[in-house]
């Protein structure tokens, strides 16, 4: 039923590139187009036909609609992750779904209707891509690996994230092998769960940026955590994926960055 309801969702994203409707800006760089909120639709009314009680949570809202965050078992969407490519007939983009039952997310779905790829996890099953299982990509040890990676990463929108992206980008980009900018918080992700990239971070996401991931990386044998190299689920919006062996280098010239603007503690 989620595979059904993210391709329900791509379709209609499909069909609309290049057509978005009428733009409405919540703030710098974070638009909501009037095809993003069909896609919802049809990814909500799939999940809601099978099961009519189920919680949702909803990245375009309404936003009047009180969040059922306790709810036992809770669908999380984001319908459009990649507005800003999906605006501007950028054919890079994803629809993510994934149920989180009794506070565990047990299931992720990630669907990139311009190329047909579906990204899936469940609580007990491994990472696959239409169909085949997907494995994290290991690449030589220590400073080797770091010095071969391929790093994926995407701007916050505005304020001290963005500041920070910027400085943490030019910091890594001499150091590793390649820094992507995705345009796709998704599919940056499934990206280093199917072993295309080695990590991807982000300073500014929220929870349905990144639901369906962590179980997809998590089956897939990566990393997911904060920006402090803490639970992901306790992230005030900053989540690093990589390999095991990398993890470290890329979070400590993250962390780096991040202290220049810190306070001295005590």
């Amino acid at each position: 039923m989620a595979v059904r309801a993210a391709r329900a969702g791509g379709e209609v994203a499909r069909r609309r590139l290049g057509r978005p409707g009428y733009l409405k800006w919540r703030g710098p760089r974070d638009v909501v187009t009037e095809a993003s909120l069909e896609v919802q639709e049809a990814v909500v009314s799939t999940i809601l036909d099978a099961f009519p009680n189920a919680g949702i949570l909803a990245e375009e809202g309404p936003e009047d609609a009180a969040m059922p965050v306790d709810a036992p078992e809770l669908w999380i969407v984001d319908p459009v992750s990649g507005s800003l490519n999906f605006a501007h007939g950028v054919p890079h983009f994803a629809v993510s779904v994934a149920l989180r039952r009794d506070h565990r997310i047990v299931l992720g779905v990630i669907y990139d209707p311009c190329r047909d790829e579906m990204f899936e996890a469940g609580d007990s099953a491994p990472a696959l891509l239409n169909g085949g299982e997907i494995v994290v990509r290991q690449i030589l040890e220590g400073s080797e690996a770091w010095e071969s990676a391929a790093i994926g990463c995407d701007w916050p929108r505005d304020g001290e994230p963005r500041r920070q992206a910027r400085l943490i980008l030019g910091l890594i980009a001499d150091q590793v092998q390649a820094c992507t900018l995705m345009g796709s918080p998704a599919l940056g992700l499934a990206s280093v769960a199917a072993g295309r990239l080695h990590a991807y971070w982000h300073l500014d996401l929220n929870v349905w940026d990144v639901a369906a991931a962590s179980l997809i990386l998590e089956r897939a044998g990566a990393i997911l955590t904060d920006a402090e190299g803490r639970s992901w689920l306790h992230s005030d919006g900053g989540y690093i994926a990589s390999n095991d062996v990398i993890h470290g280098s890329l979070l400590n010239a993250i962390q780096s960055v991040r202290r220049m603007g810190r306070p001295p503690s005590g």
